[in-house]
């Protein structure tokens, strides 16, 4: 259970960090192309905190390229963030940093969406990411639903608001 329990765990950190169905696969992502000029609402460096359980939170930072229906960039994640996972055990998400590429919705460059599947130990975990970015492009709000076996006897929800520093 112990391995159970650290795989997805670290399945969890991966998924948060690597917002991708590229990193998934272990295919890494193409970059942005550059036909497009004009960059996109998600352009820029944001800051601010990810929240778990018990009250966690840590420090995050997202510096992005946005063109087109494309983003990428990379992802740092501070000390301070748990996860519980119900019967399959909690543990404290380390800090790391990590790439990404996720595209957003067609027709709405202010919402990103994107749902991951992955098998940890046997059982399929999945993921889904949902952020938007306000009006005024400053401010971003995200949630990470994470949909684990029935077996753990919950799904951890992580919330995220980061606020544009440059």
């Amino acid at each position: 259970m112990k391995k159970v329990t650290f795989l997805i765990i670290m399945t969890l950190a991966v998924i948060f960090l690597g917002i991708t169905n590229a990193s998934a696969s272990g295919i890494s992502p193409a970059p942005i192309s550059s036909t497009i000029t004009t960059p996109g609402p998600y352009e820029g460096i944001f800051s601010g905190n990810v929240s778990g359980d018990n009250s966690s939170q840590a420090p995050i930072t997202l510096e992005l390229t946005h063109r087109g229906e494309d983003v990428e960039g990379v992802v740092s994640l501070g000390e301070g963030l748990y996860v519980n996972a119900g019967m399959c055990g909690g543990a404290s998400i380390p800090s790391s940093e990590q790439s990404f590429t996720v595209k957003t919705q067609p027709g709405t460059p202010r919402e990103l969406s994107t749902q991951l599947a992955f098998n940890v130990g046997n059982y399929q975990v999945g993921v889904d990411l949902e952020s938007l970015i306000s009006d005024d492009g400053k401010m971003i709000t995200s949630q990470v639903g994470i949909d684990l076996p029935w077996i753990c006897g919950r799904d951890p929800m992580l919330t995220g608001t980061l606020y544009r520093t440059e």
